[in-house]
């Protein structure tokens, strides 16, 4: 059974890419994303979130786009007008002409792929680069909350509004980081997954984008940041999380919050795997 559709046997792979940046959800992968996307060696795909791999096999899904790999890989060429207008920004912003050595996207639900669907995606790209981003478990499911119940509406969410979606709408798998770094880990080559740490963005934000340009192999430069290297993107609101949500979030996420610590004390301040 083919796994990833095709519409012939030999489809052509040079726009496959070279790393994707895996999720979970408010983790911190829109800042990266943009954050890389004008570095003159990146090719990173225009949207941030392609959702390919996530809607395979799923039409109906409000994000499919792309029925076939084909079709997902075509979808990385760039115009020449586009092009052009990265060539002047890259010279404008760092000095260095667009000459991209690697190919990314950006879909944080990637990181919840099935095993089957990993192991696809690996085979056609062996020497593939992933990227899962860490954050508090509790703090994460709570601005999860926030963007899909609370941004942009006016009305009150209650405490059971707030559970109810907790509890159903897969935050508990989305906490689970041993699961999905093991998904991923069994297929990806030694090396090949970094896990890197929300907090380093708030924290030491040169720092880090520093150790992922190295992770990927690209040239860290100093003038190769950009204007989003300090600013908070895709923002929720920053009301304070109620005590009895904690409490909640506190119980419910217990294991997660205890294995989040322990993966912290593995991983230092983030590191290949």
């Amino acid at each position: 059974m083919q796994v990833i559709p095709t519409r012939g046997s030999n489809p052509d792979l040079r726009n496959f890419p070279d790393f994707l940046i895996l999720g979970p959800q408010r983790t911190g992968t829109t800042w990266l994303f943009y954050n890389l996307h004008l570095h003159p060696e990146v090719l990173l795909h225009r949207m941030k979130e392609t959702y390919f791999f996530s809607t395979i096999g799923k039409p109906d899904h409000p994000h499919f786009l792309y029925p076939c790999l084909e079709d997902y890989l075509a979808s990385f060429d760039e115009p020449f007008g586009e092009k052009l207008k990265k060539h002047y920004t890259c010279l404008r912003k760092s000095l260095s002409f667009y000459r991209p050595k690697i190919i990314g996207e950006a879909t944080a639900s990637y990181a919840l792929l099935p095993d089957e669907v990993i192991a696809a995606v690996v085979a056609c790209k062996p020497d593939l680069k992933g990227i899962i981003m860490l954050r508090d478990p509790i703090e994460r499911a709570w601005s999860h909350a926030k963007k899909t119940l609370v941004r942009g509406k006016s009305e009150p969410v209650g405490f059971e509004k707030f559970c109810e979606y907790f509890e159903s709408s897969g935050q508990r798998q989305r906490a689970d980081y041993p699961a999905m770094i093991a998904a991923w880990k069994k297929h990806l080559a030694p090396g090949n997954l970094y896990l890197g740490r929300y907090d380093r963005i708030a924290g030491d934000p040169k720092a880090f984008l520093e150790d992922v340009e190295r992770f990927l192999g690209i040239t860290t430069r100093a003038l190769f940041f950009n204007r989003h290297l300090t600013i908070k993107l895709n923002p929720t609101s920053e009301a304070p999380m109620p005590g009895d949500i904690r409490g909640f979030l506190e119980n419910f996420l217990a294991k997660d919050v205890e294995a989040y610590r322990e993966l912290l004390t593995e991983i230092g301040s983030g590191r290949a795997i």
